[in-house]
């Protein structure tokens, strides 16, 4: 089945009554585009569905239908449908616009949720399932990014629980299930729903409780890399505890996520409200009466949890413990034994051809094969603890003999990029752009300043040398070297903006120079650009890609081709898959890193396959294994060395044998100068002293580059506004 939108729906298409004007989610089954509704004068959200769907006739008919009565359910916390039709051989679902992000996006951006915050959030998730449920409807994809905010006039959450559109009998109605693709999203799915057993309520109920684990642990309760492993996790396993990450919350709160997502569904609460309200109790939200949880073989007397066949109306003892609800206390049938699992896994990935159609896209997915030991140095490392918050720094002796030369720029020097040749610099200063070219000494020479506004942070030149990026506002300025090489007035190309955001910091250049990245750090995301398509059809929006959800104050980046790194002044680490991140923005963080201080720049280096991350509140200079921080986060860490204060940018020299680490000094400690810090890889990865001395230079180093040939470092020195040339021959 096809997971795109023909290519003909893009910005300005017409569908129905509807102009396309921005793609603002996309998935397995559906693409959802900001439309505006020319009949009534309002934004709708238009979801329109993958043509293998389309194509289905039944499905249409069964499409129509269910969408027109998930309409006309009577519930607030509904996303309210305006419309589901056909139009032009498309089927389509116009919803109301909400404005706020969803639930997913909020727990990427800042973690686990505030107790009573999640609670609030699926008491009013479960408010409208159970309403849907009384109507004979069962959403069977519910999860964080299917549940909407919006503001209230208090500053409260609104959540709008959308998707009702594919719920079962629509997509049951498809030949998907004969073909054993799975429908919904494996990090949420039921034991039934994986079983493809008969459905009701409850299975959305045990989607809830997972949800509401992962806005108080942060990521959902089975997370593993292989899809096979996350429904075995489902069939047999025990979540983690709540608790084992916030001590915080009360015990009862566990037991309550146990019952929500009980193996079987008769263990579970009767309704999606009790749960809600459990959970509630657990956390304090109501009283203090203990939370309850549900009897063994508890029985639903209402529409919304019919009991299945064979289910006994018996009242049995209270469960002992959070295990037995799980596990119902029952003797295990052979499909939930490790061997008969793999045999229906191995069923459903042979008659879905391989793969699964995940309602977004998939986040129960491998990492491509790449979760391999590293090579060099980091394959025989052995993982630390992250450094704590510290003002300590590393004392060494300062280098001596090494040529150095200045360039006069004025403004704050931040981002220097040189270009392919090494002839021509490009320096930020704050609201513009330095080009800087080789003179007969060291020192480079100012050639001209190109006013850009906001082009205070960093800047990347393409591989074919034909463009510099600079960071600036909420996009990035593109400058036309070859313009500026020859003095055209005004070579800056265009400007490439996001629909919203700002703080952009870095930017990134994907290998083959059509896309281009920018953290923006005020807005806990970055911002995807196609440089071609605004290159060939305008700047302004039309290159937008979308946003990359990323953990709080996101700036520096960095990539092996595969993979891309991102690194928050909170201390987070996002691992995200670089092919997603250019077509799928929103779903494309595989893994995140928690619990560093202040994380500043991220390199990396390939023949050690190690990710290199400055920690500007740690003093100190981190290395990641690449592999284990997609397959093994916790034991990532496998370096880490202590340098000067406030270290920021970092570059490697000589062969990657060396690491240049500027040493800031960004909070203008007294007694302490601005350096470069020089750093032995193979030293640091072998666990021994690698800090080989420092070099002062100015106030406040920011970022480097490295002239072609390796034999000339360029440093922004933005306290003095000027800029550094190295001679690096000397360095130990």
């Amino acid at each position: 089945m096809s997971d795109q939108v023909p290519e003909d729906f893009s910005a300005g298409s017409l569908v129905a009554s509807y102009r396309l004007e921005e793609r603002i989610g996309e998935g397995g089954m559906a693409t959802v585009f900001r439309a505006y509704d020319g009949r009534l004068g309002r934004y709708v959200a238009l979801k329109i569905l993958a043509p293998a769907l389309a194509s289905d006739e039944t499905f249409r008919q069964r499409f129509v239908r269910e969408s027109r009565a998930a309409a006309a359910v009577d519930e607030p916390h509904i996303v309210p449908v305006f419309e589901a039709g056909e139009s032009g051989g498309v089927l389509f679902i116009a919803m109301r616009y909400v404005r706020g992000g969803d639930v997913r996006s909020l727990i990427r951006g800042s973690g686990p949720l505030p107790a009573l915050r999640a609670a609030d959030i699926v008491a009013q998730a479960a408010s409208a399932l159970d309403a849907a449920h009384a109507r004979g409807l069962v959403h069977r994809d519910v999860k964080p990014a299917n549940m909407l905010l919006e503001s209230s006039g208090a500053g409260a959450d609104h959540v709008y629980l959308s998707d009702f559109g594919l719920s079962k009998g629509a997509l049951a109605a498809t030949d998907l299930t004969d073909r054993g693709q799975f429908l919904g999203t494996l990090d949420y799915a039921s034991p039934e729903q994986i079983e493809a057993r008969p459905l009701d309520g409850r299975c959305d109920q045990y989607a809830l409780a997972c949800s509401a684990f992962e806005m108080l642990y942060g990521e959902p309760p089975f997370r593993r890399d292989q899809g096979v492993s996350v429904m075995y996790a489902h069939l047999s396993e025990e979540p983690p505890l709540v608790r084992s990450r916030r001590p915080e919350l009360p015990a009862a709160v566990d037991d309550v996520l146990a019952a929500g997502m009980a193996k079987r569904p008769g263990n579970r609460y009767g309704s999606c409200g009790e749960f809600a309200a459990a959970l509630r109790r657990a956390l304090g939200a109501e009283g203090s009466r203990p939370a309850d949880v549900p009897r063994a073989g508890h029985r639903d007397s209402g529409i919304a949890m019919p009991v299945t066949s064979g289910s006994s109306g018996e009242t049995q003892p209270l469960a002992k413990d959070r295990m037995q609800l799980l596990q119902d206390g029952v003797q295990r049938p052979r499909w939930r034994s490790p061997a008969g699992l793999a045999g229906i896994c191995a069923a459903v990935l042979v008659l879905a051809g391989g793969g699964y159609l995940l309602a977004d896209g998939g986040h129960a997915r491998g990492d491509g094969g790449h979760a391999r030991g590293d090579g060099g140095h980091a394959r025989t490392a052995t993982a630390l603890a992250l450094p704590a918050c510290t003002t300590t720094t590393a004392t060494k002796a300062n280098l001596h003999g090494i040529d150095t030369a200045a360039t006069k720029l004025g403004g704050a020097p931040f981002g220097v990029a040189v270009t392919p040749s090494g002839q021509y610099s490009f320096v930020t200063t704050g609201n513009s752009v330095v080009l800087v070219r080789d003179g007969p000494g060291l020192a480079p020479q100012v050639v001209r300043t190109i006013a850009v506004h906001g082009a205070g942070k960093g800047v990347a030149v393409t591989a074919d040398g034909r463009f510099a990026i600079a960071a600036a506002g909420n996009g990035a300025a593109v400058v036309n070297v070859a313009a500026a090489e020859r003095g055209s007035p005004d070579p800056v190309a265009g400007l490439l903006t996001s629909p919203s955001g700002s703080g952009a910091v870095e930017v990134l250049i994907s290998p083959d120079d059509q896309f281009v990245f920018v953290t923006l750090q005020n807005s806990a995301e970055m911002a995807v650009f196609n440089l071609k398509t605004a290159l060939t059809h305008g700047f302004g929006r039309s290159g937008f890609v979308g946003y990359v959800p990323l953990p709080k104050q996101p700036v520096g980046m960095t990539t092996d081709g595969t993979w891309l790194y991102v690194v928050s002044l909170t201390g987070n680490l996002a691992v995200l898959n670089l092919r997603e991140a250019e077509t799928d923005p929103a779903e494309s963080v595989f893994k995140t890193v928690r619990g560093g201080c202040g994380w500043a720049r991220a390199l990396y280096s390939g023949n050690g396959k190690v990710v290199w991350v400055t920690a500007r509140q740690s003093d100190a200079l981190l290395a990641f294994s690449a592999a284990k921080l997609r397959t093994d986060p916790a034991h990532a860490l496998i370096a880490s060395v202590k340098v000067g204060e406030t270290p920021l940018g970092e570059t490697l020299i000589d062969h990657g044998t060396l690491i240049l680490v500027a040493d800031s000094n960004l909070n203008h400690r007294k007694g302490v100068l601005s350096s470069l810090a020089v750093v032995s890889t193979a030293k640091a990865l072998s666990g021994k002293a690698a800090l080989l001395g420092y070099l002062p230079v100015g106030p406040v180093l920011r970022q480097f580059a490295v002239e072609p040939g390796g034999h000339v470092v360029l440093v922004t020195v933005e306290g003095a506004g000027r800029l550094e040339a190295v001679k690096i021959d000397g360095l130990p």
